[in-house]
């Protein structure tokens, strides 16, 4: 995640409340305007009775579409319901006063997009079609003039055909970003899978070697034993940990190739080839056996997610520098740090942030913590905590 898309974020969210907010202002405007407005000869709607139960109606309507969260669609069929009920009053009653419904059938629209768009939760599907039922049957009210009930009625149909293919279009768009978002958890276990089996090669390979050399050594057997178990609880922690983010349901996003240490330089010098100044420093104490093949794993995707962001939001990039240094609670820091400004175009707007999504939740479940944020200095800085060994099981 650059500078650029936590910003777009924020601004994003901060304009569809600003939006919200004008929309609601909108409808009670229009409400007061509807109760408060006459033509010809006909009273003012809020001089009667059922003046006032309209009025109270759209009042919820409007509460409602302001209050809305995802899954409450019962409240959208309760706005309905009421709605087709105070309709049904006012023809009973049959007064000679224009109705008040333009707030409320406004408002009904809007949840009908809520409803459409969460087509299959419950309390159900029929709740759209109550909307939409109680949307159309609202024109009773407010078309009582010579010839204009049909041309209405047409009017409102033809909306609430728009509204439903925009709330259809959106629900196909939240389908997708479910799917993608499976794909690509499906696609990370896979390879999470592929590196569980070369950690347990590489511990069950020490034991052997560990118990070949018992044989044709003095070694105290006790030791011999202690370093066996030693290596065998490190196997199992290893495997415990890979199935754990294997089994995850929110297991982040992206693949990875199996890394350690040694290779993070050769993915520096790659990147140094194509134009950019870059340079590695990897602390000698790293190095051999002192880190758990889990966690130079982990660093080297660290690094390579780091330069690949770099490439794709950094522009101007013109120094990296990439260091992994050991630090304190017996652990290690990965570094990636730029000095490039935050990216526009095609190539920065392709992440989609699930890169980073993934390295958090694969940073977290070997122990570690990661940070994304901007440099004070300028540019950008991605940098974790990892514990240096594998952790013994009690």
């Amino acid at each position: 995640m650059t500078l650029r898309r936590s910003w777009s974020v924020r601004t994003n969210k901060l304009a569809m409340r600003l939006l919200k907010i004008c929309m609601v202002c909108g409808l009670v405007l229009v409400l007061l305007a509807d109760t408060l407005s006459t033509s010809g000869t006909k009273p003012i709607p809020i001089v009667v009775p059922i003046g006032w139960l309209e009025f109270a109606s759209g009042l919820f309507a409007i509460g409602v579409y302001t209050l809305y969260r995802p899954g409450r669609k019962r409240w959208i069929a309760a706005v309905a319901v009421v709605s087709i009920l105070v309709t049904a009053v006012e023809l009973l009653v049959d007064t000679d006063t224009r109705g008040v419904g333009t707030a409320e059938l406004l408002a009904l629209g809007l949840l009908m997009l809520y409803a459409v768009r969460q087509w299959d939760a419950p309390p159900g599907r029929w709740v759209a079609l109550v909307t939409a039922v109680a949307a159309v049957f609202i024109g009773q009210r407010m078309f009582v003039y010579p010839g204009s009930n049909a041309g209405g009625t047409v009017l409102i149909i033809l909306t609430l055909s728009t509204i439903t293919g925009f709330g259809a279009y959106l629900r196909g768009m939240d389908k997708l970003r479910r799917e993608t978002q499976e794909e690509v958890r499906q696609a990370e276990r896979l390879e999470l899978a592929r590196e569980m089996h070369d950690f347990v090669a590489h511990h069950v390979t020490g034991m052997v070697v560990l118990a070949q050399a018992a044989q044709v050594t003095n070694t105290d057997p006790k030791q011999a034993f202690a370093d066996i178990e030693e290596a065998g609880l490190a196997a199992l922690t290893s495997m415990r940990r890979m199935v754990k983010m294997l089994r995850n349901d929110d297991a982040g996003a992206g693949t990875n190739p199996l890394g350690d240490l040694a290779q993070i330089e050769d993915l520096v010098e790659r990147f140094n080839r194509e134009g950019t100044d870059t340079t590695c420093f990897i602390s000698p104490e790293l190095a051999g056996s002192t880190v758990a093949p889990e966690i130079a794993a982990t660093a080297h995707r660290i690094v390579r997610e780091a330069l690949t962001n770099v490439r794709k939001h950094a522009r101007g990039a013109s120094r990296v520098r990439v260091v992994v240094a050991a630090a304190s609670g017996n652990g290690l820091e990965v570094s990636v740090r730029d000095d490039g400004r935050a990216g526009r175009g095609k190539l920065a707007d392709s992440g989609g942030g699930m890169g980073l999504l993934g390295l958090g939740e694969r940073v977290g479940a070997v122990g570690g913590q990661l940070r994304a944020q901007p440099r004070p200095e300028g540019g950008w800085e991605t940098a974790a905590w990892l514990p240096r060994e594998t952790a013994t099981p009690a």
